[in-house]
């Protein structure tokens, strides 16, 4: 593992650094668990309680950092503190390499697939006829890959991933474990038979699975193929584990989606968009540029570019916090309708024994 000074670490970020420059990092660890050899970061205010006590050499912080100053570390003042927690984190760890060479003889590679002279395949893996594998990528035990799937520049594909025949990944596409790519979307045409059964008669999904550049794909997400022509991830997206992409849907670039989030199919998305955990899309609505789904949210309808959206189903993030507020106030709120209620109810019965007190035949005042 590599080790600098605190000083030499501020020049590789970017950044300006202040206190004792001499003291050497050799790693990274948290604000309040760091260890007189490690940098730390404050990237969030909740966290500056930390700051007088860390142990770290040296705190990452942003450039107008204010708040409490550390007893004995120094500061490294970043335009983007994550950003530089980020750089430092693959300074001094880097990213995960194969610890494997070539193809491996358990492999079973088909002889019309074609793969690059320095591609990686590891044991058990199979890849089927017409599949062309780019330079640079590395496939891990267990990985199948079907039949004329095209694999681009410098991928990853952890254990145990499946992609179907005709999936295409682009350039420094990473896969985790147990995903899988191209299988068959949910269609079925339901209809009554001659013996008068009602049947969900399967559709064949002739379509694809195209995977853009520096897309990463969790652990166990699934992905299906479309009916027709491609279900499409946008450049540089990102998802956690446990996502569901149904068949034809359409995501921009750049977009986030966190664990358990669902769409449906034939949903269009735009770029910059963010799903939170456990929301869901129902098919065929289009979700706007830079649209933000809050976690759990059930999305029924078209989002506009830009609209935060919570609840189920889903609505405006300032209406659903306000329902929210009301809803937390449910109990009070039921007992002063009962009250407004009972109170109600006795003017009436009085209004009525006004009324029954009348002399027969009293003429009502104009």
């Amino acid at each position: 593992m590599p080790e600098m000074t605190v000083s030499e670490l501020a020049s590789v970020l970017g950044g300006r650094a202040e206190g004792d420059e001499k003291r050497l990092v050799r790693g990274v660890g948290a604000l309040e668990t760091a260890r007189g050899d490690e940098v730390s970061f404050l990237a969030n205010a909740r966290y500056e309680k930390h700051m007088a006590e860390t142990g770290a050499a040296a705190v990452i912080v942003s450039e107008d950092y204010a708040g409490p100053k550390p007893r004995t570390a120094a500061l490294i003042r970043c335009k983007d503190a994550y950003f530089a927690f980020r750089q430092a984190m693959v300074n001094f760890y880097g990213f995960r390499q194969a610890d494997f060479e070539g193809v491996d003889e358990r492999a079973n590679v088909h002889p019309a697939a074609k793969l690059a002279d320095d591609v990686r395949v590891g044991a058990f893996v199979t890849i089927c006829a017409g599949a062309a594998i780019g330079a640079g990528s590395v496939l891990y035990p267990g990985v199948y890959v079907g039949a004329n799937c095209r694999i681009g520049l410098n991928c990853r594909i952890y254990p145990n991933v499946t992609l179907y025949d005709g999936t295409i990944l682009h350039d420094r596409v990473t896969i985790h474990a147990g995903s899988s790519v191209g299988q068959d979307g949910f269609g079925y045409a339901t209809h009554k038979c001659d013996a008068g059964v009602v049947r969900h008669d399967k559709i064949p999904q002739a379509g694809w699975v195209e995977i853009e550049d520096d897309v990463e794909i969790g652990a166990c997400c699934a992905i299906d193929r479309a009916t027709i022509g491609p279900t499409v991830i946008g450049a540089g997206t990102k998802f956690s584990n446990l996502v569901a992409i149904g068949h034809g849907t359409k995501l921009g670039k750049h977009c986030l989606l966190v664990a358990q989030a669902g769409l449906a199919g034939s949903v269009i998305v735009g770029d910059y968009c963010a799903f939170a955990g456990q929301c869901g899309v129902v098919g065929h609505v289009r979700i706007g540029e830079g649209a933000r789904i809050g976690a759990q949210a059930g999305v029924t309808n078209d989002v506009p570019p830009g609209q935060e959206m919570l609840s189920s189903p889903a609505i405006p993030l300032a209406e659903a916090r306000r329902a929210m507020m009301s809803f937390s106030r449910l109990p009070q709120i039921r007992q002063a309708v009962l009250k407004i209620t009972k109170e109600l109810s006795a003017v009436k019965d009085k209004l009525k024994g006004i009324e029954g007190a009348k002399p027969k035949g009293a003429k009502k005042k104009p």
